[in-house]
């Protein structure tokens, strides 16, 4: 019986000793993937490591404890190899578990920055937590089932606890669901100018829950995600920022066509020079007769704006130049 207790607590010490071994060894190995350019390398040494380091302790441990019930009889269910399964399994789920946990924050932390909102980081977080239940309730679940513990209960529970949260929640899950919409879709990102439900505004945040816009007049409104997704969203930022902006010009009927087109050109390139800060050179303007009757003609002006804000200012300044150069000419408007 000495015998049993000494080779138990040589089979401990082993176990120490190969702890030891196994943490400095994956030390090693982590300096290694360090100096390399991908991270998997790192995320495969960061999952294993701490799992295997413990699992190097435990098994000779676990012999040490069937040396030791020779002594002690009474404990021989310990050395049940049910318990070393499950021990087994456990290790392997906080393998998975800390290898998915490392994946989701490595890479997707790394593609969340290549973002402006900070909605997908809040997403990989959840993401993470989530994944992070599941492998552990589903690793102690079949536990269990080595051990014939019934588990249809805890799965009928653990349903019924989501459908209760899912139906508490469901408001929240549809509008952070519909932020993801939004991330993935990009129908908008921050900084653009958009209209939704008759709301024109600049986006200044898009969150887990809403999104909120600054209105022409500084108001910020905030939107439900989900309302965003069942709506119209136009952009005015996409495909490119730039805006098309069309003066109409209305003048007597039997005024000099020519003289009248003429005269609107001179104004555009007049206004393209002086304000090339915020009306584009290309695409060029463009003058049109679009319409005619009895007592007037209508012309059209049309010019590009750098960027949709500068709609009234670019209106105004042409109106203005309209207005002035029209009066010189002596050009009467209808």
């Amino acid at each position: 019986m000495e015998t049993a207790l000494l080779d138990a607590f040589i089979f401990i010490a082993i176990g120490i000793v190969a702890a030891v071994i196994v943490h400095f060894f994956f030390t090693f190995l982590k300096k290694r993937a360090e100096q390399t350019e991908t991270k998997m390398d790192d995320l495969i040494i960061h999952s294993l490591g701490s799992p295997l380091t413990i699992l190097a302790f435990f098994i000779p441990v676990f012999f040490a404890i069937q040396h030791a019930i020779n002594v002690y009889p009474q404990y021989q269910w310990i050395a049940d190899s049910k318990v070393l399964l499950s021990m087994y399994i456990l290790v392997g789920t906080w393998i998975i578990s800390t290898f998915v946990d490392g994946f989701l924050r490595t890479y997707g932390m790394a593609l969340a920055e290549t973002t402006e909102t900070d909605l997908d980081d809040r997403i990989i977080e959840i993401l993470q937590k989530i994944a992070k239940y599941l492998i552990w309730f589903t690793g102690i679940l079949y536990v269990l089932t080595l051990f014939n513990i019934n588990i249809t209960p805890l799965i009928a529970g653990a349903g019924i606890f989501g459908i209760a949260i899912a139906l508490a929640a469901q408001d929240l899950f549809s509008n952070f669901f519909g932020g993801a919409v939004i991330i993935t879709d990009q129908p908008f990102k921050v900084g653009d100018r958009v209209l939704i439900n008759d709301i024109l505004g600049d986006v200044t945040h898009i969150g887990p829950r809403s999104t909120r816009i600054i209105t022409l007049d500084s108001d910020v409104v905030t939107i439900p995600n989900n309302k965003i997704t069942t709506s119209v969203v136009r952009n005015f930022s996409l495909p490119s920022p730039q805006v098309r902006i069309q003066i109409p010009v209305t003048v007597a009927n039997g005024t000099d066509i020519d003289h009248v087109k003429k005269l609107l050109n001179y104004i555009a390139e007049k206004a393209m020079k002086s304000r090339s800060d915020i009306i584009n050179q290309n695409p060029m303007h463009t003058v049109y007769l679009t319409k005619m009757d009895k007592s007037a003609m209508t012309f059209e002006l049309t010019v590009y704006a750098r960027e949709f804000k500068h709609n009234s200012v670019i209106k105004d300044f042409l109106n203005t130049l309209i207005i002035e150069e029209f009066r010189k000419e002596g050009i009467i408007f209808s």
